[in-house]
């Protein structure tokens, strides 16, 4: 018989083929979680470059923010009926904090874009902000509606949500959900005191990489958003019904593993819908928001008053 002699080369490769087949193949990273993307340790934060343009309906540019604010989980808070809950505040730490200069504009942005869109439901909204929701104060700068503070937060085992602090057992918000397969699909009505025709609609739209000041993060998940603010009728100057416009937001947040929410576009227009003979009111406009996350989050280590004077003997 005769025997072929084959190189080193060649029999080192079988021996490390074989080697792999006995091994196999490296394990694939574990399979992402809603509990993954949105880290809610206390004392968390996030900073975010925030850039605003507002427009008229004829799209003349209004006016432009350039500003940096920053997300942090800030302690407990309890909504009614007990829900335990974080506190998700939002700071201005540097730029302009625009004021409207139309009387009675709410600063909360969502309120804001509601009473632009719903002229029947300004009296309805001049009181609601009497009784604000959980917490009271409305955040400076802010224009984000899909990613903002000032949130009673809740993440629990089916969805990352935020709670109502006036109204017992009703969400004012919800990010994520735990069903991530793209395609799926959530719906959560909006201030059902003021309006029973307010949704926000959200959407698992992809699996995507995110590029931010900050750097890329792989693997995001990212949800799209539409807030549809219902239908509002318009009135001739005598009072008499002449037609109904809608209004909505649309836009996404990214969200990466272990980090948080890194990027959100949204733009808000009025008057996507018209019948009749409507006519936008003053102020209403077309604006765009986006947050990009500047820096790593880094969780902030809490002690004790107790500690931190044990520390200085």
């Amino acid at each position: 018989m005769h025997t072929v002699k084959l190189p080193k080369k060649f029999t080192a490769g079988l021996a490390l083929l074989a080697l792999l087949v006995l091994v196999g193949e490296p394990a694939s990273a574990p399979p992402l979680t809603m509990d993954m993307l949105w880290p809610n340790d206390d004392g968390r934060s996030w900073s975010y470059d925030q850039h605003y343009e507002l427009y008229d309906l004829d799209f003349d540019l209004l006016e432009i923010v350039d500003n940096v604010i920053r997300l942090v989980l800030d302690g407990s808070t309890v909504a009614p009926d007990g829900i335990n809950a974080q506190y998700l505040r939002q700071q201005l730490v540097s730029g302009p904090a625009r004021a409207t200069k139309l009387a009675g504009v709410p600063a909360d942005p969502f309120l804001r874009q509601l009473w632009i869109a719903r002229p029947d439901l300004r009296d309805r909204i001049q009181l609601a902000q009497l009784d604000a929701p959980c917490p009271e104060n409305a955040p400076a700068g802010s224009y984000a509606v899909l990613l903002s503070g000032e949130f009673a937060f809740v993440k629990a085992v089916d969805e990352v949500a935020a709670w109502r602090c006036n109204l017992p057992n009703t969400r004012s918000w919800q990010w994520l959900v735990s069903n991530l397969t793209i395609g799926n699909t959530f719906t959560l009505q909006l201030v059902p005191d003021l309006a029973s025709d307010v949704y926000l609609h959200g959407t698992i739209a992809a699996n995507e990489s995110a590029t931010v000041p900050a750097g890329t993060f792989s693997n995001c998940v990212r949800v799209d958003y539409v807030i549809d603010y219902g239908t509002s009728a318009c009135t001739d100057s005598a009072g008499n019904p002449v037609g109904t416009f809608r209004s909505e937001t649309r836009g996404s947040i990214h969200f990466a593993p272990n980090v948080g929410p890194v990027r959100s576009h949204e733009e808000f227009t009025p008057y996507t819908q018209v019948t009749g003979a409507c006519t936008p009111p003053e102020g209403v406009g077309q604006g765009f928001t986006a947050l990009q996350l500047n820096s790593p989050p880094v969780p902030v280590r809490r002690t004790s008053w107790a500690r931190v004077k044990q520390s200085y003997r």
